[in-house]
């Protein structure tokens, strides 16, 4: 006889009659209240020292998160037509907000140790925001159009349609690594390359064509100091352990000083060690107070995030929201793998947040808009 526990199980995996999938809702709320939670003890030392509150961050990302929800609800509402009929104008608009980030007045720049000035905000006074978050998501649907129309419409079946957008992803890409974002430049060309290879584009020439990219790869990380200092910082993290690689250093401590079961939240060694442990680097803040068996918990959610979508996404009728939702998740996906291999020395810093815990209003509302979006092209009317 099955337990009631192995009923609920098998129906997780079940697709529902509901209009938009309840697993995948539920999933969202418990990692967006997770992330909450972990910014408690994870910014505590930074608000209290730079604002006198030790609650600060905290508060402030609350708000975010409100604000993140309700446009987490209206995307769940919006119909996927909108998206394809405007993808082309939202994609413009990520253009333009990319430009402004260099325009006195308008853009923020901030000047980092590594003596480079990073032009990544747009401050209107009341409100500052990363355009290059948003980017994600307009060349996700702006591509899943162009392929979309490419691969069924007859009078668009040659290579010369491809130019002008060709043009167009160029220019955004080579905004985004003007900032510079470098880490962002390859999640967006990477989510390209996905929907490119979901659309039919054989694999072999997908690989032929990322090697024929590496001399430029070289150039954009060895011609430019900053960047081949956190390859150097990278390769021997404790031989800069006093400057650039005290934030690895300081991570490898925190992942030990966990443990299996984690440490007290008032005695952790990243919360006073590791600079700005909120943002980035979150995850080892998390895994010193939780532990390894923590980690695996957190690993557990955003794995069943993952497939619970990738379940929806094969059911998905429509081939414009097959592209678009198989590219979101791809981005989130490629989010999580790439912080979680920053912070434990796998890969270089890229200055990659973590998904629903790292601070940032920006990225946190683009991931809910992600979801949102997700859980519309995922709705009961839009399988099979």
């Amino acid at each position: 006889m099955e337990s009631n526990q192995d009923n609920y199980f098998k129906d997780f995996w079940k697709i529902g009659k509901n209009s938009f999938d309840h697993p995948l809702v539920y999933l969202v709320i418990i990692l967006l209240f997770l992330g909450l939670g972990v910014l408690i003890s994870a910014g505590t030392i930074t608000s209290q020292r730079e604002y006198e509150d030790a609650f600060f961050l905290f508060k402030k990302q609350a708000v975010w998160a409100g604000f993140g929800f309700l446009f987490f609800l209206v995307a769940i509402n919006v119909p996927v037509q909108f998206y394809w009929k405007n993808s082309q104008i939202l994609f413009l608009l990520s253009i333009v907000s990319l430009t402004l980030v260099f325009i006195p007045g308008i853009g923020r720049s901030v000047e980092t140790y590594y003596g480079r000035n990073f032009h990544r905000w747009i401050n209107l006074g009341f409100i500052q925001f990363q355009p290059s978050e948003f980017a994600k998501i307009s060349t996700v649907l702006y591509v899943s159009s162009v392929l979309v129309r490419y691969k069924t419409e007859d009078n668009h079946h040659s290579y010369s349609f491809l130019v002008t957008p060709a043009a167009f992803v160029a220019l955004l890409l080579l905004l985004v690594v003007a900032e510079p974002a470098f880490g962002t430049t390859l999640e967006i060309l990477f989510i390209i390359l996905t929907l490119i290879f979901i659309n039919g584009f054989p694999l072999k020439k997908l690989i032929i064509g990322l090697i024929a990219m590496t001399p430029l790869l070289f150039l954009l990380v060895y011609k430019v100091g900053y960047r081949k200092k956190r390859i150097d910082v990278w390769l021997d993290p404790y031989k800069y352990r006093f400057d650039e690689g005290h934030q690895l250093v300081s991570s490898f401590r925190s992942f030990m000083e966990g443990g299996f079961l984690g440490n007290p939240l008032s005695t952790g060694y990243s919360h006073r060690y590791l600079t700005y442990s909120h943002t980035d680097f979150i995850l080892s803040t998390y895994v010193e107070d939780y532990g390894y068996l923590g980690f695996l918990f957190l690993l557990g959610l955003f794995l069943l995030l993952i497939t619970r979508t990738y379940i929806l996404l094969k059911n998905v009728n429509n081939l414009f929201a097959l592209h678009v939702g198989t590219g979101l998740i791809s981005m989130i996906s490629l989010q999580i793998i790439m912080n979680t291999f920053v912070v434990t020395g796998i890969i270089p810093i890229t200055g990659i947040s973590l998904p629903f815990l790292s601070y940032g209003g920006s990225s946190l509302i683009t991931i809910l808009i992600s979801m949102g979006i997700i859980l519309n092209i995922t709705k009961r009317e839009n399988l099979y």
